[in-house]
């Protein structure tokens, strides 16, 4: 699986994130960084939970964006609708 950033980068170092959407992109991923191959350093910042319609289908879906503490990059994206952070309940 390709694992691609949707994070865009400024000036002086400094990072921003513009979430991509589905109308912008058809990139949908759990989180992982492409830069250190893995998953292990991911520490989430956002998680919009995918909605779904009345019949069960769904209507649009979730979208993470997060932090890789092992290189210290930024991304977003959307995620698999029955993707849900691990531990992550509605409470």
């Amino acid at each position: 699986m390709q694992h691609s950033s949707t994070a865009q980068h400024t000036a002086a170092g400094h990072r921003g994130i513009r979430p991509a959407t589905l109308a912008e992109s058809e990139y949908v991923a759990s989180p992982y960084c492409e830069r250190c191959g893995t998953d292990e350093f991911i520490y989430l910042e956002t998680f919009v939970p995918a909605t779904h319609r009345r019949d069960g289908s769904v209507s649009k879906l979730g979208e993470v964006t997060y932090f890789c503490s092992g290189c210290d990059d930024f991304s977003a994206h959307a995620v698999p609708a029955s993707w849900v952070p691990p531990g992550w309940y509605f409470g």
